[in-house]
């Protein structure tokens, strides 16, 4: 997207020569320099080594494209909590005359999505005050953000906000208060999603439900051992044993052909109408009224 187009979308944040960010940054900054974030350039480290190419990754980034119906062929298309930028780069390959837009917090994610996806416009701003004018957007995805924003109601309502209307959300988050581990307390969850819980908000800020389902159903019984494992041991971590714990759990949970094959079987069943009543994620497309 040209500068300018972008500006025409932004609701007043300053550009690069108002001193918006750094002009050696490949993003404009609509925060303020002290601004507090739920999340840390080391969590960002730690969290992309494991998240480009892991089964349940790609598995869930694929079912958010599948889901991104837009009637547009150069739609605007915006990623709130873009992070690395994997999911740009995803949508540029199945959309490739959009315009993509990326916001984060972390300004070390967003470099990195710009030599991912260079030529996606990015933002640094809080998906709570999201910088961009109403119904700007064609689709907006948003993908293990909105478990870190305690007021996430206001989030989806600046979702729906900027979203033309008929256009499509897409949001997955983590799913099973009863899940609620040391490993979510470090990355700094708010909350583990209850079932229908986004929807239900979401439905509140306005939108229509489309669709609300479970991802990592197949490997739902595995994942909930391990977690009700951690809760039992090792809840009272904290501190540096509580961050090597949760190194090693990211670096045991590897990339494996019978995750993909699990993953593939749920794809298939999806497809067929069969949505399990369990999972790891909570997946919900959304859509604006054509009247609101």
């Amino acid at each position: 997207m040209e500068k300018n187009q972008m500006l025409d979308l932004m609701a007043g944040p300053p550009s690069l020569e108002d001193g918006g960010c750094a002009a050696s940054e490949p993003f404009v900054s609509c925060v303020p320099e002290e601004y507090r974030v739920n999340w840390s350039e080391d969590l960002e480290a730690m969290h992309e080594e494991s998240s480009h190419t892991h089964f349940i990754e790609v598995w869930t980034r694929l079912a958010v494209i599948q889901r991104l119906a837009v009637s547009s062929p150069a739609p605007t298309l915006l990623d709130v909590g873009c992070s690395t930028g994997y999911l740009l780069a995803d949508l540029r390959e199945r959309f490739p005359r959009a315009s993509l837009i990326g916001v984060d917090l972390v300004a070390s994610g967003l470099r990195k999505a710009h030599a991912c996806t260079p030529d996606a416009t990015l933002l640094q701003a809080d998906a709570c005050t999201l910088p961009l004018a109403d119904a700007s957007v064609d689709g907006a995805t948003s993908v293990n953000l909105l478990e870190h924003v305690p007021d996430d109601r206001r989030a989806l309502a600046e979702i729906f906000r900027v979203l033309r209307p008929t256009g499509r959300a897409i949001i997955v988050v983590p799913v099973g208060p009863h899940n609620y581990d040391y490993y979510d307390r470090l990355l700094g969850h708010e909350r583990r999603y209850a079932r229908g819980e986004l929807a239900r908000k979401a439905a509140d800020a306005g939108f229509s439900v489309v669709q609300d389902i479970h991802l990592g159903a197949p490997l739902y019984p595995a994942f909930w051992f391990v977690k009700q494992t951690n809760r039992r041991r090792h809840q009272q971590l904290v501190g540096r044993e509580l961050e090597r714990r949760v190194r090693n759990d990211m670096e045991s949970t590897s990339d494996s052909s019978l995750g993909r094959l699990a993953c593939r079987l749920e794809e298939l069943l999806l497809w067929a109408g069969v949505a399990l009543p369990f999972g790891i994620r909570g997946l919900t497309v959304l859509e604006r009224p054509s009247d609101a």
